[in-house]
């Protein structure tokens, strides 16, 4: 047996274990338990804020701008996001992301709805670490569901065709893509390739479902993805940001970020995620739904009862900056006020009455985020403490766990330890394990 469990790990498939311009390895040394109550209970709650957050997408698609004006979504964005999509769910693959407080309770954080990274780390290192200490696997089981929800999103991407019998539309493929030389990236967009295709018997799968960098696609002159050999995709998914790239332009100045949009807007391919995931996406949709959530009585109620009551219990207090009443910071809270756009903690300051108590330094140099007018104010946890293991030894921080959705199913659990109570770039992928 290896004495460092890390060294299992096929770099084929993980090959970001090792990280360049890091000391340290990704993966922390020791493995975190959890009781399997803990488990289910990340699950359930994920599973009903899903469904409370697709029912305030909704209620953004039916109210006109101003909504998603106030979620700073680029206003180029806006006229694509009112097309209902074949699964007819606002996000197919999402990540719930929450942090745990001094007494052991958790609460959600953040949504990543568009290009929800940490795949290969819960369906696949996750098992790699449980193997190797010998205890149950949280996710066990949740690859192969994963697969079948890549299978179900193939077949809505062609009405007809079937990934297990092979009759495939070759000629226009199921596309994967993302900047090939970004490593985490590449790696995470070829882990789900490849999880689409495990179901696949025909011998002409690696024809109709395929991976080319976007530095290789062109946008046809009919809004068509044009493949280097000719081919068009029946539908894309892209791993990167639908905020950036609407605004990307081709070196001659062409439009190309409205031009691929302008192209699912008129059928051409489906898009995976789908253009409306971006809604819960910004960060101020939390707000939305807070302030949803605690309309005056008499007000018709967005949420269902069950609904109603995991939001403000498992929810924190968020405010558009507009709304946020500073005599809440006067009154000894501290609040946490996050940029809409922020990405890796960037931006990011604690407040209280004594002013900023602490933010988080970046260097956003290398950080793909769209800037932001405007920030959100959300309640600050004070987070419990928690030891791991790294190559720098044994050091003290605090841990953030994640659920990861297939559409509206939760799915595979995975955590991060950082030193600090916003994780940024530094943060270590902490492996879980039942008690």
């Amino acid at each position: 047996m290896s004495a460092d469990w890390r060294d299992l790990l096929n770099r084929e498939i993980f090959p970001f274990v090792e990280y360049e311009g890091y000391d340290d390895k990704y993966p922390t040394k020791n493995i975190e338990l959890i009781q399997p109550e803990l488990a289910e209970e990340l699950r359930y709650v994920s599973g009903v804020l899903f469904g409370a957050f697709q029912r305030a997408v909704a209620v953004c698609q039916k109210c006109g701008d101003n909504f998603l004006e106030d979620l700073e979504i680029p206003p180029q964005l806006i006229p694509y996001l009112q097309k209902d999509n074949p699964l007819h769910l606002a996000s197919w693959l999402s990540r719930f992301d929450y942090v745990v407080d001094k007494q052991g309770n958790f609460h959600m954080v953040e949504i990543n709805a568009d290009t929800p990274c940490a795949v290969i780390e819960a369906y696949y290192g996750n098992m790699v670490a449980c193997t190797h200490f010998g205890v149950e696997d949280p996710n066990y089981g949740e690859y192969d569901k994963l697969c079948n929800w890549l299978n179900e999103i193939f077949l809505a991407s062609e009405p007809g065709v079937s990934i297990s019998t092979g009759r495939f539309h070759r000629r226009h493929p199921f596309l994967f893509s993302c900047f090939h030389d970004y490593q985490e990236d590449y790696a995470t967009t070829k882990f789900l390739m490849n999880a689409m295709k495990k179901n696949a018997l025909a011998t002409e799968v690696d024809d109709a479902i395929t991976f080319v960098s976007f530095y290789d696609l062109a946008v046809w002159r009919d809004g068509s993805i044009l493949l280097p050999d000719g081919r068009t995709a029946n539908a894309i998914y892209r791993l990167h940001p639908l905020e950036i790239l609407i605004e990307e332009r081709t070196p001659e100045g062409e439009t190309l970020g409205k031009d691929f949009m302008d192209g699912y807007l008129h059928d051409k391919f489906m898009m995976f995620n789908p253009p409306e995931a971006i809604i819960m996406q910004s960060k101020a949709f939390q707000a939305l739904v807070w302030a949803l959530n605690n309309q005056p009585a008499g007000t018709a109620q967005v949420f269902t009862a069950e609904e109603s009551a995991v939001i403000s219990r498992y929810m924190l207090p968020s405010y558009f900056a507009r709304d946020f009443d500073q005599r809440n910071i006067a009154a000894g809270s501290s609040w946490i006020k996050k940029p809409i756009w922020g990405r890796e903690g960037a931006g990011i300051e604690v407040l209280d009455r004594d002013g900023v108590r602490f933010g988080k330094n970046v260097d956003t140099e290398d950080i793909v985020r769209r800037d932001s007018r405007d920030s959100m104010y959300q309640l600050f946890v004070d987070q419990q403490p928690y030891e791991a293991d790294t190559d720098s030894g044994r050091l003290t921080g605090y841990k953030t766990l994640s659920c990861f959705m297939l559409g509206k199913n939760p799915s595979a659990l995975y955590a991060r330890f950082s030193p600090d109570q916003i994780a940024g770039t530094e943060a270590y992928w902490l492996p879980l394990g039942l008690m």
